[in-house]
């Protein structure tokens, strides 16, 4: 499924870009599949993604004009017409259609990303502070599980892309099983897998 897989650590950089190509190859399920990788050293922040078409891969991540902001987004938001009109008027470089606008409304709302309306996962990296913020949409339609290991914190759009670099988390969690079997899912953020996590609804959590 299209969607982000990402590493915040302070590991060796060579050893957290090939995590991150290891977890992006579990999600490229169709030969059409576009992916791409972006990484910071400095502030041990490690992204991949995947995507349905070229133009898209190509645009990610997303930089306002002194790159000191970045972001990385998956998912759609429909937002108020004319709201990158708006940025440009305000001395915004964006285009009229795609997702570039969401950079400068993210430098500009200290809310962000409370004002986006749709289904949705990312990341946005303030060079500026050095704070990296892990977000999703209202509803968690847009799943990003996680996991907390000693080297680092792990993220992905599939589970399986946290089991493809940490074989530990192959085991099955009795409490999540036992929820999907009765009730048809896991609750309480629960997965079937030990260790992993589904990101809370209408979460950003702070690094």
């Amino acid at each position: 499924m299209p969607g982000l897989v990402g590493l915040i650590t302070e590991m060796p950089s060579k050893q957290a870009e090939a995590e991150v190509l290891r977890m992006l190859a579990t999600l490229c399920h169709e030969s059409s599949y576009v992916s791409g990788t972006w990484s910071d050293e400095s502030l041990g922040i490690y992204l991949g993604w995947v995507v349905r078409d070229e133009r898209t891969a190509s645009s990610m991540p997303l930089f306002n004009e002194q790159r000191n902001v970045v972001l990385a987004f998956s998912g759609d938001d429909f937002p108020e017409p004319g709201i990158a009109t708006q940025l440009k008027e305000r001395g915004h470089s964006c285009e009229a259609v795609g997702p570039s606008y969401l950079v400068h409304l993210a430098e500009e709302d200290t809310s962000f990303p409370k004002s986006l309306n749709g289904r949705f996962h990312g990341v946005l990296i303030d060079r500026r502070t050095g704070i990296v913020s892990l977000f999703n949409d209202r509803y968690g339609m847009h799943r990003i599980y996680y996991h907390q290991a000693r080297d680092g914190f792990y993220f992905a759009a599939e589970a399986k892309a946290l089991l493809a670099v940490r074989p530990e988390l192959r085991s099955i969690d009795p409490d999540g099983l036992g929820q999907f079997v009765s009730c048809g899912c896991t609750m309480e953020n629960r997965t079937i897998f030990r260790g992993i996590s589904v990101l809370p609804p209408a979460s950003a959590w702070k690094f």
